[in-house]
């Protein structure tokens, strides 16, 4: 009951209003009176908790021989009323922080940095529901899954995969290569949103780690990156003769 209420006053309602409202989930159409004895709200008290609980729309009384007989909003209604109201509260939040975030040409570079898996994974799956127009991606099966899950379908995604069986919208599977057969534990992955929110890094189950950028220039770079390697992969992929090696060697040559 403790818990009950503290969450219940955690939505705006007062520590009477709680009581008031639970027992009448409990005891549908009694009198203020009888309320008043069974939630323990002391009847000075009954009227003030009943008509702030109507007010907030989880309470309602029928009028029966001039008396009052009241009733709580079935559970479900009132936890759904709960997050509608949560739910437009957080848009007003997001509006009044968005004013706030406002870079201009003398505001330092920022970089979140990202550690823990739940929170990557939390951040990218944000990401893809917040795009409006495009997501560029260079990612594993693992991030994939959540593309698929969460995309909206008039959203346009393009870039790169790896380990991904014919994957769809506008994707291409990199060809299996000594360069993805080394990157299996790390894993690197870019998600690119609207050409204007970044969350990159590594999905490595020892070492798991991620950025977020929001600086153009940086993502650009990354962008133009994925587009290189969607570019070599197409036509590569096209050449009858096998020049893995020398591509390894070459790759070798230039990261020493």
């Amino acid at each position: 009951m403790d818990q009950m209420i503290d969450i219940l006053k955690r939505f705006g309602l007062s520590e009477y209003g709680s009581k008031a409202y639970i027992s009448l989930v409990q005891n549908p159409g009694i009198t203020a009176y009888k309320l008043s004895e069974i939630s323990s709200v002391p009847r000075s008290k009954i009227y003030e908790a009943l008509n702030k609980i109507e007010e907030q729309g989880i309470a309602y009384f029928n009028l029966q021989d001039q008396k009052k007989y009241y009733y709580a909003l079935p559970p479900k209604q009132t936890i759904h009323l709960f997050e509608q109201k949560q739910n437009e509260e957080l848009v007003q939040l997001e509006k009044e922080i968005n004013k706030l975030n406002i870079v201009t040409e003398n505001t330092p570079i920022q970089i979140e940095v990202l550690t823990n898996e739940t929170t990557i994974f939390n951040n990218i799956e944000y990401a893809i529901k917040k795009a409006n127009t495009q997501i560029t991606v260079s990612i594993w099966s693992d991030i994939y899954q959540i593309l698929t899950k969460n995309i909206n379908k008039d959203i346009h995604v393009q870039g790169i995969t790896f380990q991904v069986d014919q994957p769809g919208y506008d994707l291409i599977n990199h060809r299996y290569t000594n360069y993805v057969k080394n990157s299996l534990t790390l894993k690197p992955f870019v998600v690119i949103v609207d050409d204007e929110y970044m969350i990159y890094g590594q999905t490595a189950e020892t070492n798991m780690r991620a950025y977020i950028s929001r600086d153009r220039t940086q993502i650009k770079m990354m962008k133009d990156y994925i587009w290189h390697d969607v570019l070599v992969n197409t036509y590569v992929s096209k050449f009858e003769e096998d020049i893995e090696d020398e591509i390894t060697l070459k790759r070798k040559t230039f990261f020493s």
